[in-house]
């Protein structure tokens, strides 16, 4: 027999889905009778559904294509809300898929009953719930079509369990479901609009005396990265980068591309906020971008350029918004710049007040270690500190970090669905301990996977930069001080993977490099000192002396 979710397995396929990540509950277990019967279609368990999505989530970062993870609903599907709510604010295309009540006609107080619609109304694009076979299909192409259109973003499908079961009825199944256009922009190619906005903007970048731009993370996800190169390469406008921008222009060199905002460098924000124009590509301008939305300032003037259609406009006197797709935006802001070239102010060579060993030197190794396409992954805190600091990519390498939630528990997934995307690459996987707590289980995923990741704990027994912010901004003791140490090194050896452990990187760099250079798993041990002050530490509490 042929079941509904045999055929939801099928449409994925057609849909270009080659991969799924998942957790597996008894409503959904048809799903993964389907997915095994289907040969297009892997699968990857995690070990809770919080990881599979998160995993899901990074997969669809760098393949650029929607991901699709699974769980049980209500039992399961409340843990995907990190990872839902960090696609919806990072601008990630991911579809949940998750079974609905034990029966299509809900009975009260059935075991993981919960109303999908409303819990994640505020976190996705969009909830589809199937009781009936009718559009079933039609709904998983919306899904997939929907959290692709701009702004990209999650869709949850909720499939009843007797539906999925049930024997498949093509005919209803493929009812079409219209799309979800609440978010289209109602001026979108409107041309002399377009180019009215484009000519305010030119002409405000030629009569400033410094500008800054700044490249965010839809430079990625909407592939307008060579675009970016080019724009850059004519004009010559010092350029920087958000910490997910990373990696979208060439960080090797005389001229590196700095990062700026709370995950920056101290010299690089200065520049920014001394600037007369301030150009941003592909960001949602966040706290963490904007240095606290310390840019612009009154003095500033705004140039945006950002295909989010919810993107408001700013008074002429203020800024712009080229409401463009970003390689079209900054093609046509070449257009009206014409031959001007930049030749203002330049931001300041100079680095940030932070340690210069230990977790410093663990970074330089890993610059000198990765190559080709290889894979940064940085968790949530400091570790996202020391990447937007101290590491340099050059395309297609990538750096992906939590930034649309700032989350602990993020980066061991989510290096789980970046060494499945690139299979053929290293995953440099940079965690404190505090989120390594929180993701523990998929270091068994990644074992038993044998993915190609090289992971650096930092342990300090403590959750420091929360630490660090109790002391100086809120005249408190620290409020992990009391945390009980753990034996990471046993216990990532009790579950097979290859560890080594480090208290002095610089002495160790030879050791170290030898320790990563085998194809598989391995798990280097840091000590570090509560004392270390990380890029994002030295800026916090300079701002808050």
């Amino acid at each position: 027999m042929i079941t509904v979710a045999d055929e939801i397995a099928r449409r994925l396929s057609e849909h270009g889905i080659s991969q799924v990540f998942g957790y597996p509950g008894e409503t959904s277990l048809s799903l993964y009778a389907a997915f095994q019967r289907h040969d297009g279609l892997s699968h990857v368990v995690a070990r809770c559904p919080r990881g599979a999505a998160y995993a899901a989530e990074a997969h669809a970062r760098i393949t650029g294509r929607a991901a699709v993870c699974d769980a049980p609903g209500g039992i399961g599907s409340p843990y995907c809300t990190p990872a839902l709510l960090e696609a919806y604010n990072s601008g990630t295309p991911l579809v949940l898929l998750t079974s609905g009540p034990s029966k299509s006609v809900p009975r009260p107080w059935a075991t993981g009953q919960v109303e999908h619609s409303r819990l994640f109304e505020s976190i996705a694009k969009r909830v589809h719930v199937i009781r009936e076979q009718k559009g079933a299909l039609g709904a998983i192409d919306a899904a997939l079509a929907e959290a692709e259109r701009p702004r990209k973003g999650p869709v949850v499908v909720e499939v009843a369990p007797d539906v999925l079961e049930a024997q498949a009825e093509p005919a209803v199944l493929n009812e079409p479901v219209a799309l979800d256009d609440s978010t289209e922009s109602a001026d979108r190619g409107v041309a002399a609009r377009r180019t009215e906005q484009a000519g305010i903007a030119a002409n405000a970048i030629k009569r400033a005396s410094s500008v800054a731009l700044i490249a965010g993370g839809g430079c990625h996800s909407f592939g307008a990265t060579e675009a970016l190169r080019e724009f850059v390469s004519r004009f010559r406008i010092p350029v920087f980068t958000t910490l997910n921008g990373k990696g979208a222009l060439s960080e090797v060199g005389d001229e590196v591309p700095r990062v700026v905002g709370s995950k920056g460098d101290s010299p690089a924000n200065a520049y920014i906020s001394g600037c007369d124009v301030v150009l941003y590509v592909g960001s949602k301008m966040g706290d963490k971008s904007t240095n606290q939305y310390s840019w612009p300032s009154p003095d500033q003037f705004l140039v945006r350029i950002d295909n989010d259609p919810r993107v408001e406009g700013s008074s002429s006197e203020r800024g712009c918004v080229l409401r463009e797709d970003l390689g079209s935006g900054l093609r046509l802001l070449s257009d009206q710049l014409g031959d001007w070239s930049y030749s203002g102010g330049t931001p300041s060579a100079a680095d940030g007040s932070w340690s210069r060993s230990g977790t410093a030197s663990i970074v330089e190794t890993i610059n000198a270690l990765k190559t080709g396409r290889d894979v940064c992954v940085g968790e949530a805190s400091v570790a996202s500190g020391w990447f937007g600091a101290l590491l340099r990519l050059e395309p297609p390498q990538r750096l992906i970090t939590p930034r649309g939630t700032g989350s602990l528990g993020y980066a061991l997934p989510a290096a789980v669905g970046a060494a499945v995307a690139r299979p053929d690459s290293a995953v440099w996987t940079l965690v404190g301990d505090g989120g390594l707590a929180m993701s523990t289980g998929e270091l068994e995923t990644i074992a038993r996977l044998g993915l190609n990741l090289k992971i650096t704990i930092l342990d300090n027994g403590r959750l420091n930069l929360i630490d660090q912010h109790a002391i100086h901004h809120h005249g408190a003791a620290a409020v992990s001080r009391d945390f009980i140490g753990i034996d990471w090194s046993m216990i990532c050896g009790a579950i097979g993977l290859p560890v080594m452990r480090s208290d002095s990187p610089e002495r160790d760099v030879a050791e170290i490099a030898e320790f990563f250079a085998g194809n598989g798993p391995a798990v280097l041990v840091l000590n570090t000192s509560v004392d270390e002050i990380s890029p994002d530490m030295a800026i916090a509490i300079r701002k808050e002396a």
